[in-house]
């Protein structure tokens, strides 16, 4: 297979560095592998992996580096179970790699809701203006759905900017642009099968996910040809957790238990007592980083992380930037996010009133990939590619 041929090529000689950093691995694209003495740092969304002293954002990579697959029975069990949904961050298809990183550390001292959303408005604009400087004359293509993505379009980017929308979300990103009177073309995104890709898909995905919720490879992939690979992919990944109700439900460990009883916590919220709802808040709001860490970093960094590799380009999101991660690790949810802040926030971004749809649809779930990343599938592929099992 010429993906794998390509991924064998370009893992023969890591760039070496004594200190590898996150910002390192995911501030520009160029690089697919590293050889570095120590790692600095504890990503908490952005994937990370390391065998030995090798680095990579793929972990498809470092198993090719490897030559071969030293199953991890316990994550081929889950990963064939029929209600799978992701693998979580310790729990990893070959027992030789491990993922870098941890949940984020929070001290809870941002309780002031109008504070927080000022500062975190201005450590994304300047995230966002780090990355163009790092990256000049690249495109902007904002894959954009909901109020989260639809905020990305407010910000004041530099380098050409384009949204992406698949339907039923698109005519609602269109007349969002239209309404707030936003000089930004959109495109249609459409999730194209490709029998061939779809093989790259289930090696690159290594079985961390139920593959029917990573779409989207075959048309960015093209997007990414016709732009000759000078383009970052935007996605508004984890600002569910910034900036919504999301983390009311997040209770770790996950269980059937632990998950109704977190739904209904989000539901009952506006009508619980302020001191009982400050305290439940404060009990559950750190539970929400150590879910986010093992699996939100998983299902949402992972595809991120899943998109770049198959598109040769870089994948990011304005949420999950340095100076974003400052004002986070700081906020205390049971005060300053007690409710849904982000029609709230975008304003904040631009200056002025925005409108906001009031629907929110979603696209469908990728049918043609549907459990094709089971561990059989995924084995097979490896030594029809020259990797055996250990």
């Amino acid at each position: 297979m010429k993906y794998v041929d390509n991924i064998r090529k370009n893992v023969k000689e890591p760039v070496k560095v004594s200190v590898l950093t996150e910002a390192m691995v995911w501030e520009k694209f160029g690089v697919l592998l590293w050889q570095a003495d120590r790692f600095e740092g504890e990503p908490y969304f952005y994937p990370v992996y390391r065998w030995e002293n090798y680095y990579s954002y793929s972990l498809l990579a470092l198993i090719i580096k490897k030559g071969n697959l030293n199953l991890n029975e316990a994550a081929s069990i889950d990963a064939n179970k029929p209600n799978f949904l992701s693998l979580y961050s310790h729990n990893i298809i070959d027992n030789d790699i491990v993922k870098i990183g941890g949940p984020l550390i929070n001290d809870q001292s941002i309780w002031d809701s109008e504070i927080y959303l000022q500062e975190l408005a201005a450590a994304m604009k300047a995230d966002v203006e780090h990355i163009e400087t790092l990256n000049p004359g690249y495109t902007n293509f904002l894959m954009c759905g909901g109020k989260d993505s639809m905020n990305m379009l407010l910000l004041p980017w530099k380098n050409p900017v384009i949204a992406l929308s698949a339907d039923p979300n698109y005519t609602l990103v269109c007349e969002f642009i239209q309404r707030n009177n936003l000089e930004v073309d959109v495109r249609l995104l459409k999730d194209s099968f490709d029998p061939d890709m779809l093989e790259e898909e289930i090696l690159e995905c290594c079985c961390r996910m139920e593959l029917s919720n990573w779409k989207w490879g075959k048309d960015l992939r093209n997007i990414a040809k016709e732009f000759d690979h000078k383009v970052i992919f935007w996605k508004g990944q984890y600002s569910e957790i910034l900036l919504s109700t999301n983390w009311k439900h997040m209770v770790w460990p996950i269980s059937p238990v632990n998950d109704f009883f977190g739904k209904i916590h989000r539901v009952l919220s506006p009508f619980i007592p302020g001191f009982i709802k400050f305290k439940l808040g404060q009990w559950i709001a750190p539970m929400s980083f150590t879910r986010a860490w093992h699996f939100t970093s998983i299902r949402l960094g992972g595809h991120m992380a899943f998109i770049r590799s198959l598109c040769s380009s870089l994948v990011l999101s304005p949420y999950v930037g340095p100076n974003v991660t400052k004002v986070f690790s700081r906020v205390n949810h049971a005060r300053a996010v007690q409710y849904d802040r982000r029609r709230d926030f975008g304003p904040l971004l631009c200056g002025r009133n925005v409108w906001y749809p009031d629907e929110n649809p979603g696209p469908d779930l990728s049918f043609f990939r549907e459990r094709k990343q089971v561990p059989e599938n995924f084995i097979s592929l490896l030594e029809k590619n020259g990797v055996p099992r250990k």
